[in-house]
């Protein structure tokens, strides 16, 4: 019997099933051709434009990562890491993934399995595929909005650097905790309130433009209570929070 292809596998996680999607620059596109719309914002067309997925791994990110974290990527990545922590034969999903450099790490840190990397920008898409040289790892192309993924179908999930750009984050966040299979751990990164009240004003009366959203430190970890999660963690850094849980039961 022929094993099934990475992106086979992440079709067999889908419900309802889809038979034959469109295969665009190596990666599944549930979508259709990109578009664009009025109501896109300065943020999210950067991400969906062809220069910063060029300069994202080496500039972009590195860059504003720190600036809002005040921790280093590497320093973050090791959090991540020890709060989703990987093992063999897992079904790793990584929601907004971008340009894949945080599905390409996750898939190195352990072996089997499938990774697959979820997000709406073709243009970082093509850029994930064409840096990911690793048979376990699978692209789509959806809206994290409507997961085509079956309940409980996903053993690690990850968002990170990605709620404060989307339309509704928190219907993204239920998407993210349906996937989640028993005895699963997640792990989102975004941004957080605080600092003095003038700071946090500004921020709020440049939001509509930007489209960058700041969320209360109890915004997500009180989610995942209501849902369940075991171990909820929350680490506040600079104006940025990452928050994990784990999903009861056995894996």
């Amino acid at each position: 019997m022929t094993a099934l292809s990475a992106p086979e596998r992440a079709l067999s996680l889908m419900d309802p099933p889809v038979g034959a999607p469109r295969v665009t620059d190596g990666y599944l596109d549930l979508l259709g051709p990109a578009g664009e719309d009025g109501r896109v914002s300065l943020a999210q067309r950067a991400m969906r434009s062809t220069v910063v997925p060029k300069i994202y791994e080496r500039a972009w990110r590195p860059f504003l990562f720190t600036l809002w974290t005040l921790r280093t990527t590497g320093a973050e990545e090791r959090l991540v890491h020890d709060r989703l922590h990987p093992v063999e034969g897992d079904v790793v999903l990584d929601v907004a993934c971008g340009p894949g450099n945080t599905t390409r790490r996750l898939r190195a840190s352990y072996d089997g399995g499938l990774v697959v990397g979820f997000d709406y920008s073709a243009t970082m898409l093509a850029r994930a595929t064409a840096d990911t040289y690793d048979p376990g790892v699978a692209y789509v192309r959806g809206d994290a909005h409507r997961l085509p993924f079956a309940d409980g179908s996903c053993d690690v999930v990850s968002c990170l650097g990605a709620l404060y750009l989307v339309e509704d984050p928190f219907r993204v966040v239920d998407e993210l905790l349906r996937v989640l299979a028993p005895g699963g751990r997640i792990a989102i990164l975004t941004t957080c309130d605080r600092g003095p009240a003038p700071f946090r004003a500004l921020t709020g009366l440049t939001e509509p433009l930007s489209g960058l959203r700041t969320f209360a430190p109890d915004a997500f970890t009180s989610r995942f209570e209501a849902d369940g999660l075991e171990d909820v963690r929350i680490e506040v850094s600079g104006v940025s929070q990452t928050v994990s849980g784990r999903r009861p039961g056995e894996a």
